[in-house]
């Protein structure tokens, strides 16, 4: 997973401020949308490098569903809200470039 640390900006738009927890799957972290002027939380998907292709696909699939679950349940007060998906940054070993 490529390295990444309290200032870097993901998808031109978000600037990470804090390492918030890490799992299995990646980490999320805190960060401020600095288009939108908010703070939110950013989930790095962790592709881990020699994942076969049926792995990476599987992950990728199970992060998708996760997110479009959530963006269901957003009215709920425990479910936080989803604004944006964005594949277009993956490289191998991470999900951003």
């Amino acid at each position: 997973m490529a390295t990444r640390q309290a200032g870097d900006v993901i998808g031109g738009r978000y600037r990470l401020a804090a390492e918030l927890g890490a799992g299995g799957f990646g980490r999320v972290w805190r960060a401020h949308d600095e288009t939108l002027g908010v703070d939110v939380a950013i989930k790095e998907l962790r592709l881990v490098p020699g994942m076969s292709e049926a792995d990476h696909v599987d992950r990728l699939a199970r992060t998708t569903r996760e997110a479009r679950n959530a963006a269901r349940l957003r009215r709920h007060e425990g479910i936080v809200t989803i604004h944006d998906v964005s594949w277009r940054t993956i490289c191998p070993g991470s999900s951003w470039s």
